[in-house]
């Protein structure tokens, strides 16, 4: 088998491209909180060894990952006899060799990674975005903020990349964590170029990566060490300066936030890290529990499910759901919706006024026409606000003792670990996806 000239693996014109995989911890439902990293895996090692595969891996409390390079034939990359780089098994030839050594599972997915959009829509908004984007979704919201968990990957993508509000993306599967945010009319994900893609508003943190441990020792100065040297650093890259610098601008930190974000950043991936980030910058740290696993949906009283509808039917359901923000209008429309007798009071004065400019335009004169258009647009808002208290008292029947009762977000106080800057992130589009980064 001929050798294959290597190349730049970071490069978006490189040959090869990047495969994940993921390999579950059978011994973490004995000591999922366990600190610090696991045993190196010597089953998936010595596979990976067998196969002289370039990979490389990182070992989390709850999965070990995987990265390997493959082909455009999805042959994955190999260590030659003379040191360079060719073709070797494929991911399922790798799973099925795994599975007949050790036992273990060697899946393409990223079955444990959870994702939460947090978008800038509140609770009256939300049917109408279901409706629009034809997906289904469970939402609660928060001080005009939306924490939106999807019923499917799809629909998820669906969303975030066809969205016009700005929103916040958060990730995690224990070990590896993200906090992207979304500008309105721009998709991170479409980012290939290097250079562009430091300039996305992305937070990171994970555990290290290493070799896969497929590479013979003594073979540093080859091609595919050189390959391997590259995945690694790759797939360890952090959050750069410029990344940092531009959540800081969304969110308009001053100098001594934009510190205190630094120090998230450069600190361990902790469970506490997303609520801290989050609470910096102003958003509810109820997404990030929820994406933690510490909190579902289920277990929020006034979280909601949204079904794709005709958007109608999804503007009407809309007018009949308390909003959350603090803005004026949003009051008027929580207090509507929480004391529908209002709107009758509304009407009735409504209904009185028209009737007696219609009189006064009967009786004729040189305002009889302005009187008359008066009455006409008071009696037909009379209706309308008539109609509306009929909407809000069949959704309280249809949901009865629900109230809007947010829980209240309890101080979070991390630990401030400095650690060297970070190297800046250069990583490509799919490894993005992968860890839930676009």
């Amino acid at each position: 088998m001929t050798s294959l000239p290597a190349d730049d693996v970071a490069s978006p014109a490189s040959a090869w491209d990047l495969v994940p995989a993921t390999v579950l911890c059978a011994e973490e439902a004995a000591a999922p909180d366990a600190p610090g990293p696991r045993p190196p895996h010597e089953g998936v090692r010595g596979t990976i060894a067998r196969h002289r595969l370039i990979g490389a891996c990182a070992e989390g409390p709850r999965a070990t990952q995987l990265m390997f390079l493959a082909d455009a034939g999805g042959r994955l990359a190999r260590a030659a006899e003379d040191g360079g780089v060719e073709p070797g098994c494929t991911l399922d030839e790798l799973a099925a060799d795994l599975s007949r050594a050790t036992g273990q599972q060697l899946q393409p997915e990223h079955p444990s990674l959870r994702r939460v959009l947090l978008v800038r829509l509140d609770a009256p908004e939300l049917p109408v975005l279901a409706a629009l984007s034809g997906t289904g979704f469970t939402a609660v919201s928060r001080h005009g903020w939306s924490v939106v968990v999807f019923d499917d990957e799809v629909d998820f993508w669906a969303v975030r990349t066809g969205l016009a509000e700005t929103a916040v993306v958060l990730s995690s599967d224990g070990a590896t964590r993200s906090l992207e945010v979304l500008l309105a009319g721009e998709d991170p994900a479409s980012v290939t170029d290097l250079e562009a893609a430091d300039a996305v508003c992305v937070l990171e943190w994970g555990p290290e990566w290493h070799p896969a441990g497929g590479l013979a020792a003594g073979a540093e100065d080859t091609p595919a060490a050189r390959f391997e040297r590259e995945l690694v650093q790759l797939c360890g890259s952090r959050t750069s300066e410029l990344q940092l610098e531009s959540v800081a601008s969304v969110f308009d930190l001053d100098p001594a936030e934009t510190n205190r974000l630094r120090n998230y950043v450069r600190g361990g991936s902790t469970d506490l890290v997303l609520e801290s980030v989050l609470q910096l910058v102003g958003l509810p740290v109820l997404a990030a529990k929820i994406v933690e696993g510490r909190r579902t949906p289920a277990e929020l009283e006034d979280a909601e499910h949204y079904e794709p509808t005709a958007v109608g039917p999804a503007v009407l359901r809309g007018m009949t759901i308390a909003p959350t923000g603090d803005g004026l209008f949003a009051r008027y429309q929580r207090a509507l919706v929480r004391r529908p007798e209002l709107l009758l009071a509304i009407a009735g004065t409504e209904t009185a006024l028209g009737v007696g400019l219609a009189g006064a335009a009967r009786r004729g004169g040189a305002g009889a026409r302005v009187l008359g258009t008066l009455s006409a647009a008071l009696l037909a808002d009379a209706a309308a606000e008539s109609a509306y208290y009929a909407a809000l008292r069949s959704a309280r029947r249809q949901r009865p003792g629900r109230t809007a009762t947010p829980e209240p977000e309890e101080p979070v106080v991390p630990a401030d670990a400095v650690v060297p800057a970070p190297v800046p992130s250069g990583s490509r589009a799919r490894l993005r996806r992968f860890f839930g980064l676009g």
